[in-house]
């Protein structure tokens, strides 16, 4: 059994919680862990998220997948400081780098924080450098944002073209069935007038979202504090 979920940003407890209620047994053999990417910024358990996906790594329970707001780490660690600043004060990189460097988030620190985020997880860049841009299992495809469905070669695209598309403004592949998160599944609703506004009381509203050839996962966990938690028994 696969259990899939997505954009954890940083929300250990919420991960944990979603994972024992959908039935995730880690120790279990047949069940499987597929993470479509974002698993860091937003929240404060970067630290418990990072070291349990690396522990189901070392078990070979889970695959995941690379997100945008993994690739803003990814960049930090190869020493790539261009959008570091705007990532700390817009997108929550502050509370990463200070979670996983055990130190205080200092803009003009990060050379100091870079070396003591190497020290603490050495493994660090080589497990985000390695994380596939997309997986295919049967008639499923599972990436982070998005593929064109109209691109022929789609497989070679870049990886930030991979991490930044949205689904819902590409034609989908017309033989598979694409699951993605990066979009959230209550920003969809409320721009087809489902909904009037955000209301952390509206389970519907962050559920999943199902089409014939898509199916959106991200339940804007930083606001529902939520996570969806979905399960394909693919032999």
């Amino acid at each position: 059994m696969l259990f899939v979920t997505t954009d954890i940003h940083g929300h250990f407890t919420v991960l944990k919680s979603a994972l024992e209620a959908a039935g995730f047994d880690q120790d279990n053999p047949e069940h499987e862990l597929l993470l479509l990417g974002d698993y860091f910024d937003r929240g404060e358990e970067n630290r418990e998220v990072l070291e349990f996906l690396l522990e189901m790594d070392k078990r070979n329970k889970g695959t995941f997948i690379l997100g945008n707001h993994d690739l803003f780490l990814l960049e930090f660690l190869e020493g790539d400081d261009r959008s570091t600043k705007f990532n700390a004060v817009h997108n929550g990189f502050d509370q990463t780098l200070a979670d996983l460097s055990g130190m205080p988030f200092d803009p003009d620190n990060l050379k100091t924080i870079r070396k003591r985020i190497e020290k603490r997880y050495p493994q660090l860049y080589d497990f985000i450098a390695t994380m596939p841009l997309y997986v295919e299992k049967k008639k499923y495809l599972f990436t982070h944002g998005g593929i064109d469905g109209r691109n022929p070669n789609w497989k070679t695209e870049d990886r930030k073209t991979f991490v930044w598309n949205y689904q819902s403004r590409l034609e989908p592949l017309p033989d598979k069935i694409t699951v993605v998160g990066h979009e959230r599944t209550a920003m969809i609703r409320m721009r087809q007038g489902h909904f009037n506004g955000l209301d952390y009381h509206e389970n519907q509203l962050f559920e999943p979202i199902e089409t014939d050839k898509v199916i959106y996962l991200d339940a804007y966990v930083e606001f529902s504090k939520r996570l969806n938690v979905m399960r394909f028994d693919i032999d």
